[in-house]
This record gives C-alpha cells, sequence and structure tokens, in this order.
C-alpha cells in the first residue's frame, strides 16, 4: 500500500469517529459528507502505526512511564522547523490542547476575571473561559490581521485583565501572523499585565512556502509573559491520542504551574500519546510534506470550483486561501444574501445557509457563527480529505 495514498477512500463508519458519529445530531442526516471535525480523512503515517502496533503486539498493558526521549524530540522538532530553541524543562506533557487552555485558565485566572479571545475564532476559545466562570472580551479580527489599536483600547477600558488566548496560526481563517503584529501584540500584553496563552497546534501546516513563528521566539516580553501549547495531532492526524506539549520558557510560570500539573497528574501521557508523538517527529515528516502538498491541491479545487459558482455577475462563496492548516473559511455572504432576498443580514439568517450545505449540496461543515458573531455568512471547510469527497454539487440559488 503506498504510504502517500491520500486518494484512498477509508470507511470510518461504525468506528467512533465523531465526524461521523455525530451527524445525525448535528445535521439531521447521515447521508452527507463530513468536512466539519478538524481531522484528516488520511490513513496515519505508517512509521506511527508500527511503532503503536508492536507495543500492542507486546501483550501486557501495564503502568507506562513517559519516554526520555519525548522532550528533547520535542525540543528538536521546534528548532527544525520553527527555529525556536527550546530547553527541555520547559516542556511538559499536556492530555489535549483544550484542556491545557482549560487547566491554564483554572490555574492563572480567577472566577469573574476577563480573557481576550480574537474573533471570529476556534470556540472552545470562548467556550471554556466561559464554562469556567470567566468573562469573555473580543478584539475581532480586521481583514486578516489584529487589530491591535483595538486591543490597546479594549485593555484599557477593560482593565484589569488577565488572559488573551491566541490562535496561532488563526483558526478559522488560517492568516500566519506577522513577526511586527507578534512583538507589538507581546509588549502591549506585557504592558497591561496580560498573560498570552498560545495555541500553535496549526503551525506545523504551513502553506505555500510561508513559515508560522512562534509568538514566544519573537522576543523577551513574548517568552517571559506566555505559555506555548503544541501537538503532533493535526500535522500527523493523531487527535484521537490527545497528544500534546506546553512550553514556557519563564520559570515563574513553569514551576508552580508544572508542579500544579504533576501533583494532578495531568502531565502523564498515555504510552500511545508519548510513542505516537515520538514517532511522528522523528520519521513522519516526509508524510506531512507529502500531505501538505496534496491540501494544496485540494484547496486550488475547491477555488476554481467555488469561482465558477455565480449568479448575476458575482462570485457567492469566496474562499479565503489558508497560509496555514487545512480548514478553510468561505465567506459566503453573496450566497446568503440571495437565500435570504434582501441585503441586510441578520442572525437568525445563517439557518438557511445551513440548511442550503445540509440539504442541497450534501456537505456537513461548520457554521461560521459557532466562532463569533464576526462569523455570519461564512462557513468553515475542512478540505484534509481524499479530493473526490470534494466533487459536490453547488446547485443554483
Amino acid at each position: 500500500m503506498d504510504e502517500f495514498n491520500f486518494d484512498e477512500i477509508i470507511d470510518r463508519r461504525n468506528t467512533y469517529s465523531v465526524k461521523y458519529a455525530a451527524l445525525k445530531t448535528l445535521f439531521g442526516r447521515e447521508d452527507i459528507t463530513p468536512l466539519w471535525v478538524a481531522d484528516m480523512e488520511f490513513r496515519s503515517p505508517k512509521c506511527v502505526r508500527d511503532i503503536l502496533e508492536k507495543y500492542v503486539q507486546s501483550g501486557i498493558y501495564g503502568y507506562d512511564t513517559e519516554p526520555p526521549q519525548m522532550k528533547p524530540v520535542i525540543a528538536q522538532w521546534e528548532l527544525q522547523e520553527h527555529g525556536w530553541k527550546v530547553d527541555c524543562d520547559w516542556i511538559s506533557f499536556i492530555p489535549g490542547i483544550v484542556r491545557g487552555i482549560g487547566l491554564a485558565v483554572n490555574f492563572f485566572t480567577e472566577p469573574g476575571d476577563k480573557v481576550v479571545v480574537q474573533s471570529p475564532v476556534y470556540h472552545p476559545f470562548t467556550n471554556v473561559p466561559l464554562g469556567n466562570g470567566r468573562k469573555v472580551l473580543r478584539n475581532p479580527v480586521k481583514d486578516g490581521r489584529m487589530d491591535l489599536d483595538h486591543l490597546e483600547s479594549l485593555l484599557k477600558a477593560e482593565g484589569p485583565v488577565k488572559m488573551l488566548i491566541l490562535c496561532n496560526p488563526h483558526n478559522p481563517g488560517g492568516y500566519i501572523w506577522s513577526r511586527g503584529e507578534l512583538e507589538s501584540l507581546a509588549e502591549i500584553c506585557r504592558r497591561h499585565g496580560v498573560l498570552v496563552i498560545s495555541d500553535e497546534i496549526h503551525a506545523d501546516l504551513s502553506l505555500w512556502g510561508n513559515r508560522n513563528i512562534c509568538f514566544a521566539s519573537v522576543s523577551e516580553a513574548a517568552a517571559e509573559n506566555s505559555i506555548t501549547f503544541g501537538a503532533p495531532s493535526k500535522t500527523f492526524n493523531i487527535p484521537g491520542f490527545a497528544s500534546s506539549f506546553s512550553i514556557i520558557p519563564n520559570p515563574e510560570l513553569a514551576q508552580p504551574f508544572y508542579k500544579w500539573l504533576s501533583a494532578n497528574e495531568f502531565n502523564c501521557p498515555s504510552i500511545f500519546a508519548s510513542l505516537g508523538m515520538i514517532a511522528a517527529f522523528t520519521e513522519a515528516k516526509p508524510w506531512r510534506d507529502a500531505a501538505v502538498k496534496y491540501i494544496e491541491g485540494n484547496i486550488l479545487h475547491l477555488e476554481e470550483k467555488f469561482s465558477a459558482f455565480r449568479a448575476g455577475g458575482e462570485q457567492l462563496i469566496e474562499p479565503v486561501r489558508p497560509q496555514s492548516s487545512y480548514l478553510v473559511w468561505l465567506d459566503c455572504r453573496n450566497l446568503l444574501r440571495r437565500l435570504a432576498g434582501r441585503d441586510g443580514l441578520k442572525p437568525e439568517d445563517q439557518t438557511l445557509l445551513e440548511d442550503y450545505f445540509v440539504n442541497k449540496v450534501k456537505v456537513g461543515m461548520n457554521t461560521g457563527v459557532m466562532f463569533g458573531p464576526e462569523g455570519l455568512g461564512h462557513m468553515r471547510l475542512n478540505a484534509a480529505c481524499p479530493r473526490s469527497l470534494l466533487d459536490f454539487e453547488l446547485p443554483e440559488v
């Protein structure tokens, strides 16, 4: 079997895959193509499968320990991929990045504290603080860039603010932040006493020669006032292992947080998580590079499809080409205006867009408003799948 056969259709139904198991609940039907959950429809790298199969064949699944090479492997990957020199003492295992954000929110803030997100953004950034009794403030992304002037005004007006959760690169927009943006963000947050949590789970999937910049690497202000979360999960399609890590250069932040993680055994990886991470970071780079090229082709395929979907001389769906990740942010406002029969869009109009894609196109995607009110008239599509799954028809409206 060709390890890089990304055209292969793998039947994941009845395998406890949330992408398929939740179709009826979320979309009301199961006969649709699921392009929503952010995992790939590609078979995971052979080196990962091989190391786990070898462990399974041992036949004994007792208590395990963290392999001593895990942290050095992470440090080497960060240096190789991002030019960021990381000390192993800065690293800890984290049981998933959303869980890591939840742990950081609970450790570094108190109920009622304020947390900033840059919306539209991955919805747990909002849901986790709110679910833990914190107040969420929005600093909306403006034309694909950070609105740093608005952030400064927001922090002055709402202070004190305890935390900002940064999506680096951005999800759902796929934007890679510039070094200047990150440096300015670091200075603003340090000046106002705002701890930055940088989620860099999509950082290793940069497209078209782009390169993501690790937040903590841009300046002393960033390094001393941040927690970075990373993972091999999106890059190598192993999110089910909950294999993630944190990097904290500042010992005044790291030591008490890591002591608390250890006391509660939050820093203990399963053997699948640690072995899968080690194999991916040491052997699977060729697989990642091939997958990135295939995903780029999928995005071009989608751009051609949507370019031809027009009415009255206007393109009805305009995809935002991601600089990183396989998630494509679709601007469907022209389509929604036609579905609603008017120009002024209202939040309740989003259901018309959802109905069109589910019941006419037969595709399940994430609705834009789940990422914040700025997502009105948008949808998020997962392009990490065999190209044939993207050959859906777009009925006229």
